[in-house]
């Protein structure tokens, strides 16, 4: 079977930071420079970024640029579709994990967080906001975004480990978040994070993530409840 550009965009990408002697912590060059010497369009680009983003060898860190978290990437558990496993399924019990792990993670990131940190956790929660109703996909993107900063402040490096499911997660679970509500709600919940963990609040930051993670998991399940009504 033939590749698809996205596909082989991500074996260039790979390739150029293996011939280019890149390492970890190394930002990859700006999007329009990259495309340029990869001879790709730039929308192809970040398709292949997102999935290097969810194999946990890129990260894309809010109005600084992309950079190489590994070498080699993690388990795919995207994969696990490819096993007889339906996406609704996968998306269902990645969150479970998400649901153990992340509020934790924003508790200890009030406890950790630095000033540095708490701003631009702040920055992507404002840019969410405003790109949350656009036509684009960037909002994902800044989703993203947010709660990699949030485990990165957590100041655990186990828990930063992680950030690879939480991605896939958020992957998998905005090919169900479209309606209006949802989004208000997600705008709220962030900021509500946000004031917590600014304020160095753990306790606070703890039950917030709590509720963001409880409201959307509630909105698979009842997806999921329909589905097999449907299907009885």
């Amino acid at each position: 079977m033939k590749k698809s550009l996205v596909d082989q965009t991500v074996e260039r990408i790979v390739y150029y930071i293996k011939k280019q002697n890149m390492v970890v912590g190394d930002k990859l060059p700006n999007e329009y420079t990259l495309a340029s010497q990869l001879e790709v369009g730039r929308s192809t680009l970040r398709e292949a970024i997102k999935v290097l983003v969810s194999q946990g060898i890129l990260e894309v860190r809010h109005g600084s640029g992309t950079y190489i978290t590994s070498l080699e990437p993690v388990t795919d558990l995207t994969l696990l579709m490819t096993e007889g496993q339906d996406s609704l399924k996968v998306a269902l019990d990645m969150f479970e994990v998400r649901f153990l792990i992340e509020p934790r993670m924003a508790a200890l990131a009030a406890q950790n967080v630095t000033d540095e940190e708490a701003k631009i956790i702040e920055n992507i929660a404002k840019a969410i906001e405003t790109d949350i109703e656009s036509d684009d996909d960037f909002h994902r993107d800044l989703d993203m975004q947010f709660h990699t900063a949030i485990a990165e402040a957590s100041g655990n490096i186990a828990m930063k480990e992680l950030i690879p499911v939480i991605i896939q997660s958020i992957t998998l679970y905005n090919d169900y978040f479209t309606d209006k509500r949802s989004k208000e709600e997600t705008i709220r919940a962030h900021y509500r994070i946000v004031k917590a963990i600014k304020n160095r609040k753990p306790i606070e930051a703890l039950d917030a993530m709590t509720m963001h993670m409880d409201y959307n998991r509630r909105i698979l399940y009842g997806i999921a409840n329909n589905q097999e009504r449907l299907n009885n």
